[in-house]
């Protein structure tokens, strides 16, 4: 059984905070990130991340912000209030493969979709879901999430309850970044490239931080994945959770989705 999450006061909170990875919105964002981490290190429950997908596909909850320090990555979110409807159940199964690493060809094969079709499922689930990112780039523990729907008691993470200065009831999700035991393995440049990409940064995004070219980013990356024998970020992102963190939990089914009949098949091409 999972402990009640541990409600937390910002004011009350006045311990050093570790150095916050510079993704995105760090201006408006940056007291609220303090609170999150200063919060998270006195909090003492976990949540499992099942909970955490459904809550956000029923429109329960809703993504605040998501950042990473050098060591754990972080989501804050907040109750939607009812502002926010379901999540189409088709939509949000297309999505769930895309987040656990599955190729969009293979999942269109499957479904008898062409891929485009799969890709801008999978964007309107995860806009749906209230994240402003692409599929590619989402943030690694609602990727988590989405492999936990079919190990709903084996994936958890740290939970605590945020109280604002304003009152407003704020959850902190955190957990262990994925990418920490990869300087065993990765020079220092590649390294850092690969924790921007883990990150949710484009290469372009990444290449602009280092001062370098897009073309190199992408040469570093591509040499990465042949090392590692990935396809691609997501695929990256879900081996290093379950060959990390994931010691005593099953690697995600290789079954994308339920297959669909020809005749169903037959009636999505034609509507």
């Amino acid at each position: 059984m999972v402990a009640l999450s541990t409600q937390v006061n910002v004011r009350s909170l006045h311990r050093e905070s570790p150095r916050i990875r510079p993704v995105r919105h760090d201006g408006a964002f940056q007291a609220l990130r303090l609170s999150a981490i200063a919060a998270d290190q006195s909090a003492t429950s976990e949540m499992h991340l099942s909970v955490l997908w459904r809550d956000l596909a029923r429109g329960v909850s809703q993504i605040v912000d998501g950042f990473f320090t050098d060591e754990r990555c972080y989501l804050v979110l907040a109750a939607s209030g009812g502002t926010r409807a379901p999540v189409d159940a088709r939509r949000l199964e297309i999505l769930a493969a895309v987040l656990k690493g599955f190729r969009q060809k293979n999942i269109a094969m499957d479904l008898a979709l062409a891929p485009s079709t799969v890709a801008l499922n999978s964007r309107l689930a995860l806009e749906g879901l209230g994240v402003d990112a692409k599929p590619s780039r989402a943030h690694p523990l609602l990727m988590l999430a989405a492999s936990a729907i079919s190990e709903p008691t084996s994936t958890a993470a740290k939970s605590c309850i945020l109280i604002t200065d304003d009152n407003r009831e704020l959850r902190v999700i955190s957990l262990a970044r994925p990418d920490t035991t990869l300087s065993k393995l990765l020079p220092s440049a590649e390294l850092a490239v690969i924790r921007s990409l883990v990150e949710g940064l484009s290469y372009q995004e990444i290449a602009r931080q280092r001062g370098t070219s897009t073309r190199t980013i992408a040469n570093q990356i591509s040499a990465v994945f042949r090392r590692l024998q990935v396809s691609g970020r997501n695929e990256l992102v879900q081996r290093l959770f379950f060959e990390d963190i994931g010691r005593t939990r099953k690697a995600p089914a290789k079954s994308v989705v339920v297959p669909v009949t020809a005749k169903a098949a037959g009636a999505r091409r034609s509507a």
